[in-house]
């Protein structure tokens, strides 16, 4: 268990300078503005220069990563919590997985028996319409012979419609 103990700042302790009671107030006009809604009056003028360089501003950056200050966050919470948070977390993890490949294992039955199952039948429709397809035309053609000659034998073949025998 962590044990807090209070450290006391020495800065904080020993006097700090303040400013003379000859000096005018004028050139302390910041003073007090911490405590009081912004207002035009009230607040400081922007100065153009300014002491810190941009080298201070990154020295004054904490070095500490996000990753450091969310590992330091797990002395904030009871290892009671903990222990409960990673045993949730562990079983919807696992049962995400196991979903996950029950249902990869089912779609992967279901779309190769489909294609066992409707591969073949869409051929033999497939087939069947190339047939009605070709019968069609066969018959256009018959039908367009017989416009062209009309009255004429069609083909002069033997066993052929419209032919006739002789004897």
């Amino acid at each position: 268990m962590v044990q807090l103990e209070e450290v006391e700042d020495q800065d904080l302790v020993r006097e700090q300078p303040g400013p003379y009671q000859e000096e005018e107030d004028d050139d302390y006009t910041d003073t007090g503005s911490y405590f009081l809604p912004p207002s035009p009056s009230n607040i400081p003028p922007k100065k153009e220069n300014s002491s810190l360089s941009d080298d201070d501003i990154a020295s004054l950056a904490p070095s500490e990563t996000a990753l450091d200050r969310l590992y330091a966050l797990k002395d904030m919470i009871p290892p009671s919590t903990r222990r409960s948070i990673a045993t949730t977390s562990s079983n919807v993890f696992s049962a995400i997985k196991s979903l996950s490949l029950f249902s990869g294992k089912g779609l992967y039955i279901v779309s190769t028996g489909g294609l066992m199952v409707f591969l073949p039948y869409m051929m033999a429709v497939m087939e069947e319409q190339q047939i009605v397809e070709m019968e069609r035309e066969q018959k256009a053609r018959e039908m367009g012979s017989e416009i062209m000659s009309p009255g004429a034998q069609a083909g002069g073949l033997p066993g052929a419609p419209g032919a006739k025998a002789s004897l």
